[in-house]
């Protein structure tokens, strides 16, 4: 079938958003409860379902899951909400009972619901009674964390005295309980951990085994044809495209490269801030009044979305510096107007976020132009209809550059556009609802993770690896055969696995338990497709099919995001994050600090280096002394990602993973304990592991730097060519 690798793309497109919409309907009407009302038995109204709503929203508004988390899902510093609550609950419950007996405060601890699950279409639903102690404890975890909020804010990394109107913290207060008793009730398949109180129930560990046994099950005969499949292609011809000097037009996308390499410099320093204020969280170096410009959840908001804005500002330009290769006709005007909405959309998403959290923004702009609140997927709704907007253009435009590109690449041609569909229809689900937050938590958690995998474990990879495959084709190192191949293979496997697999993080929000086994299978088996280009990158390397600068440039380039996207996908990823028996204790902690560091700017960030690299060298901007410094340059940076992730974020994992199996999981992420005792991050040898952060810190800027140098040098002579 011709360009059948095309359609199997496009199909596993349409199936993915079919199968979520049709989970969606299922999960949408099997919600945790939320009660209209929640009494103690003595009849006393502790809060109502519309104090949890609004609780939630306030949650968003003021930035506490990008400082926090809630059943594990926001920022790695701060406390985990749910937990930390739920901690409170215990030890305040005991003192009033006079007993340290777990039985008999988990008891006291557990709601009785008269309503079973909410559904889309009936937010609230019956009623929820708790204990006595349960309420007077509620009461003073109100108090606490008024204090919490108010006075003490600066002191944990949050704007001084955050939140002062009382009823906005009774209601997130409530939220925060709700939370601790859908938990009580068994709706999180046991999670948070809290010894003697909660535990992992059975589905954790049988999906973890259902794992390993599918996994096996299809590895191993899909692996065989993989390796049928690359000796098959090997002695296909292969072609040598010359390409001419860029015009004028495809000269002035390699500004949007430079604005990408300043935002990766700064996100870069603001990793730095972040592990920083880990451990001087009211000041930076005893100076005071930093957190009422940029206290850790705005810091840690605009680090997040510079990582996506610079891949993302990089591949529009990237795209249009190759489509008039490709017979598309782009004016100097329509370039400029394209990167100028980038620029806007980027800057604008930017401030928005600086601006919602530090409270700048009323009801409901907040919301639209401001941040969701939602962490990594923080952006306004308006920011991502724009973002949606930009993709579809874009998809659109490289379908008609398919016409016309060189027939053994039109395939490659098609996938990208297709994939570029795919994440531009997430970034409209991510927008949803746009006016106002969803109002239940796991509708929110629903629709926040397809939106994250629509751009990194789904659609990206559908989109770097037709771009590299298309450049080893014309540089005449890839059998075009092959690389449609490669790349089909690739993107089917990973839409479908990383899109369907998205549900590894639906084990503990709430979401029904097959979720649970759907994920963690699914997820896993986005290993295969990395392995199959490390294994055509290792060969090219060991037979050297390279011969000139540039053919050096793009195997040493491959090599380094192939082997580092699968340390961190593979190894830190699938295999150990998302198995469940695993996740259940390492949820929301370092160890995805682990993933991310090693993941993203492997997989995703040198591949889009490499697409600077290659546009400067066409331009004329950089001859064979750059590119062999540069390749020099990728390896430093990425040591310095393997020196933080070895001498920091792995010991850090460590400790938190034996602080929750012994104390529970409140005690991974907190400073202080709820009765003011020193934490997790208040100790000494804590610190010291994220001080030593900075070896591998200051290595990767050493590389990043290189870049940011020879891209500003290089630029004066693109415009003089």
């Amino acid at each position: 079938m011709k360009n059948g690798w095309t359609y199997l793309v496009l199909a596993a497109t349409v199936l993915v958003y079919v199968v979520y919409i049709a989970m969606a309907v299922w999960t949408f009407y099997n919600l945790p409860p939320i009660p209209e009302r929640v009494v103690t038995k003595s009849g006393e109204l502790l809060f109502t379902a519309q104090d949890i709503i609004e609780g939630k929203a306030l949650a968003q508004k003021y930035g506490l899951l990008d400082y926090g988390s809630f059943l594990g899902f926001g920022g790695y510093f701060g406390i985990d909400y749910t937990a930390y609550t739920m901690k409170f609950f215990v030890d305040k419950i005991g003192q009033l009972k006079g007993t340290a007996l777990a039985s008999e405060i988990k008891h006291l601890m557990t709601p009785q619901f008269s309503a079973k699950t909410s559904s889309l279409f009936a937010p609230a639903a019956g009623v929820a009674v708790v204990s006595d102690e349960f309420g007077a404890a509620y009461k003073q975890a109100v108090d606490f964390y008024k204090q919490l909020f108010g006075p003490k804010a600066e002191e944990i990394g949050l704007k001084p005295n955050l939140i002062t109107d009382p009823e906005h913290v009774r209601k997130i207060v409530s939220f925060f309980t709700w939370g601790v008793m859908i938990a009580m009730a068994n709706y999180t398949n046991g999670f948070p951990y809290m010894p003697g109180v909660l535990a992992p129930n059975i589905h954790v560990t049988v999906a973890t085994w259902a794992t390993f046994f599918i996994l096996l099950l299809v590895i191993m005969p899909l692996a065989g044809w993989i390796i049928i499949k690359f000796i098959d292609y090997w002695k296909e011809p292969r072609i040598t495209v010359d390409l001419p000097p860029p015009s004028k037009e495809q000269r002035l996308a390699l500004l949007g490269f430079v604005l990408a390499v300043l935002g990766l410099s700064i996100q870069g320093l603001l990793g730095g801030y972040l592990m920083h204020k880990y451990t001087e969280p009211s000041t930076l170096y005893g100076i005071s009044g930093i957190n009422n410009v940029l206290p850790f959840n705005v810091a840690r908001a605009l680090h997040y979305n510079l990582a996506i804005l610079w891949i993302a500002v990089s591949w529009v330009s990237f795209a249009l510096f190759v489509l008039p290769y490709l017979g598309v006709k782009l004016s100097k005007g329509k370039v400029l107007a394209i990167l100028g909405a980038g620029a806007f959309t980027a800057l604008g998403i930017l401030l928005g976020v600086w601006s919602s959290y530090l409270q700048l923004l009323p009801d409901p702009l907040w919301f639209i132009i401001g941040s969701q609140g939602r962490p990594v997927i923080s952006q306004g709704t308006l920011w991502l209809l724009l973002v949606a907007a930009l993709l579809s253009y874009l998809s659109v435009t490289v379908w008609r550059a398919s016409k016309t590109s060189p027939e053994p690449i039109q395939p490659l041609v098609k996938i990208l556009s297709i994939a570029l569909a795919g994440t531009a229809f997430g970034a409209f689900m991510g927008a949803l609802p746009v006016v106002t937050p969803w109002w239940h938590f796991t509708i929110d958690e629903y629709f926040r993770w397809i939106i994250i995998h629509s751009f990194v474990e789904g659609f990206w990879p559908a989109i770097v690896i037709p771009i590299l495959l298309i450049l080893l084709v014309i540089a005449g190192m890839v059998p075009p055969k092959m690389a449609v191949a490669a790349a089909g293979l690739d993107a089917t496997l990973e839409i479908v696995t990383g899109m369907i697999g998205t549900a590894h993080h639906y084990y503990w929000g709430g979401q029904p338990t097959l979720w649970m086994y759907v994920g963690a299978v699914m997820s896993t088996l986005e290993v295969l497709p990395i392995g199959f280009l490390i294994a055509y990158a290792v060969v090219l390397w060991k037979r050297g099919e390279y011969k000139t600068e540039l053919q050096k440039t793009l195997l040493a380039f491959v090599l380094v995001a192939a082997f580092g996207g699968a340390i961190g996908v593979v190894a830190f990823g699938a295999g150990l994050i998302n198995m469940p028996v695993v996740n259940y204790y390492t949820h929301g902690s370092q160890a995805t600090m682990v993933h991310a560091h090693l993941a993203m700017p492997m997989a995703y960030g040198v591949p889009t280096m490499l697409m600077w690299t290659v546009a400067f060298a066409l331009a004329g901007a950089f001859g064979a002394v750059q590119l062999r410094r540069l390749r020099i340059a990728v390896v430093i940076m990425a040591v310095g990602f393997y020196l933080q992730v070895t001498l920091s974020l792995m010991l850090l994992m460590t400790n938190q993973f034996i602080a929750t199996t012994q104390v529970g999981y409140w005690a991974s992420k907190a400073i202080f304990a709820p009765d003011g005792t020193p934490a997790f991050w208040s100790r000494q040898d804590i610190q010291m592991y994220v001080w030593l952060r900075m070896i591998g810190d200051v290595v990767a800027a050493v590389g990043i730097g290189t870049f940011l140098i020879y891209m500003l040098r290089g630029l004066p002579k693109v415009f003089k060519t």
